[in-house]
């Protein structure tokens, strides 16, 4: 047998796994339209109410009322299941319609009816969670593996732990928030904090500012796979989108944007 090694050097990923999460009004939903300004045209996967914020977009969106099960479509016509869309998301015709990027809205809810759908099917509580893994942790891989840009996006959930208040993506089952956030490229909570600054008239004055966390800070569970170190550990705004161009820029992309003085 002849194996021919490959050099590390090599690898040039051209799509990130990323896992949007933080509380209601953080402006997670309203991260998305920041993929379609620097990506393109993208597709998102929706489960609850909110897309407004993201209108002006005009992104291409389908709606999702269950799992597994069909969907009522005297109840909701325009509506699919997840399994639906995941099936379709996978043909040739969905590759023709060029989405660079897909994302989850939410992957909260997604989890919720996942879990509602296992408590149906077995009558064995001990099998509920087992059932939960079957139905979700496919999908989720599924996404993964697309060659487009992949974002799930969910609440914070509060924890405690050792007397630390932790926050972790919303799911049913903590093993579940554990395990999405180490198998996605990129996790960035988007938080809200007032700041303090001058006005031009030079009056004191607090409004209120985004931030996006990469790393473990203050409770939240952030994660950046940055081999080139180009993202910070707590980023100044709620554009995610624009650390993963930054993240996949080549060196000379980068110097360049460095000159302009993006970075």
């Amino acid at each position: 047998m002849n194996i021919k090694p490959f050099n590390t050097g090599d690898v040039k990923k051209r799509s990130l796994n990323v896992l949007i999460y933080g509380h209601a009004g953080s402006g997670k939903t309203h991260a998305l339209g920041d993929f379609q300004d620097i990506f393109g045209k993208g597709l998102v996967i929706s489960g609850e109410a909110g897309l407004e914020t993201i209108m002006p977009k005009n992104i291409d969106a389908v709606e999702f009322y269950s799992v597994m099960k069909p969907v009522d479509k005297s109840k909701h016509p325009n509506g699919y299941s997840f399994k639906e869309i995941l099936e379709w998301i996978q043909t040739p015709q969905f590759r023709e319609m060029g989405y660079n990027w897909i994302a989850v809205d939410s992957l909260t809810e997604l989890s919720r009816r996942a879990f509602a759908e296992a408590r149906e099917a077995v009558k064995d509580n001990r099998q509920v969670y087992t059932t939960y893994d079957a139905i979700l942790d496919p999908i989720v891989n599924d996404l993964r593996d697309l060659p487009i840009h992949t974002i799930l996006v969910a609440l914070a959930a509060v924890r405690e732990a050792d007397g630390q208040t932790v926050y972790w993506p919303m799911l049913h089952q903590k093993s579940k928030e554990q395990q999405y956030c180490g198998t996605a490229d990129l996790v960035g909570c988007i938080t809200v904090a007032p700041v303090t600054g001058k006005n031009s008239q030079g009056k004191e004055i607090t409004q209120l500012q985004r931030f996006t966390i990469f790393d473990k800070v203050q409770g939240w569970q952030g994660k950046r796979r940055d081999p080139k170190n180009r993202i910070a550990s707590i980023e100044n705004d709620g554009n995610v989108a624009e650390k993963v161009k930054r993240i996949l820029m080549s060196d000379e992309e980068f110097e360049k944007y460095k000159t302009k003085g993006a970075a």
